[in-house]
């Protein structure tokens, strides 16, 4: 139990899942509806974004009107470099700046929330977790999906996206120092494979590298779902919510669905909020009492 005068932390922990992460934001606009105050943030991949967005002060609404428009085919067509395939495909330096932008170029030491993002290692196969540099910086390492995104390079490393080896970092927000963990989990988990093929014939009849590309995103999904649930067995997390988001809008094709994913955050997180606020609020009442 805490000592009299200090309050229950509550740790933020957000899942990668590419464009389906944009159903943070709606998570995040409930809480701050609510009155309640994140002490800790982590955060893999989209969900590091998100995370980071939020603890450099941009409110859910400010992060909502930059998914909207960011997330328009002309302007993801503006983010593309190529690389002529020469460790990946492109090299991320527009996303960067993207980030710079809205950001400000602003040091982990600037934000208002204590945060971490997760990275991996290539040279050294360890998870590596961030919390110090420019914010920028750390959103391109933890993003950077091997083979798509060129690898970045810092202090000896080759840091790519954290999701390969911790895609709902609790375990990290709760070394942060967090008491009640929230975690938000955007997984597609495989559900509804069959209706997206479906969706897909007639572009794979024609084009094999489609099936290829599904092929490796099932894949790929069934390694991080598996993981996911290996982690909460482990750390369990006081509060899980996984938004119900189609299966239809993927990591890769729901940009352009940012207001339903938001909406679908949203959804998710109301039924929660009087069970995580009397449980912020009756441990404060047991520590004055003691």
């Amino acid at each position: 139990m805490k000592l009299p005068g200090n309050k229950l932390k509550l740790g933020v922990a957000l899942s990668g899942g590419g464009s389906r992460g944009l159903a943070h934001i709606g998570v995040l606009k409930e809480l701050r509806n609510a009155g309640i105050q994140i002490d800790f943030m982590t955060g893999t991949s989209m969900g590091g974004v998100i995370a980071a967005s939020y603890a450099a002060g941009l409110t859910p609404l400010e992060i909502e009107e930059i998914a909207s428009s960011v997330g328009t085919i002309s302007n993801l067509a503006q983010l593309v470099d190529p690389t002529l395939l020469k460790k990946g495909i492109f090299k991320g330096d527009k996303v960067t700046k993207l980030f710079n932008r809205y950001l400000g170029e602003k040091s982990f030491e600037d934000l208002e929330i204590p945060l971490s993002v997760t990275a991996v290692d290539l040279n050294s196969n360890q998870e590596i977790c961030i919390s110090d540099g420019l914010i920028a910086d750390a959103l391109r390492a933890t993003i950077s999906i091997p083979g798509i995104f060129v690898p970045v390079e810092k202090d000896g490393m080759r840091l790519v996206d954290g999701g390969l080896l911790n895609n709902l970092p609790v375990d990290i927000v709760r070394d942060m120092g967090a008491d009640i963990i929230l975690a938000v989990d955007v997984g597609w988990s495989g559900i509804g494979k069959e209706k997206i093929r479906e969706s897909y014939q007639k572009i794979i009849s024609r084009v094999p590298l489609v099936d290829m590309a599904l092929t490796l995103y099932e894949t790929v999904d069934l390694f991080l779902s598996r993981q996911v649930d290996d982690k909460i067995q482990s750390i369990q997390p006081d509060f899980l919510l996984r938004p119900g988001i189609p299966p239809h809008i993927t990591s890769i094709a729901g940009y352009t669905h940012a207001k339903e994913l938001i909406a679908f955050g949203e959804e998710a997180t109301l039924p929660i909020l009087a069970d995580l606020r009397l449980s912020l609020n009756l441990a404060n009442d047991l520590t004055q009492s003691v």
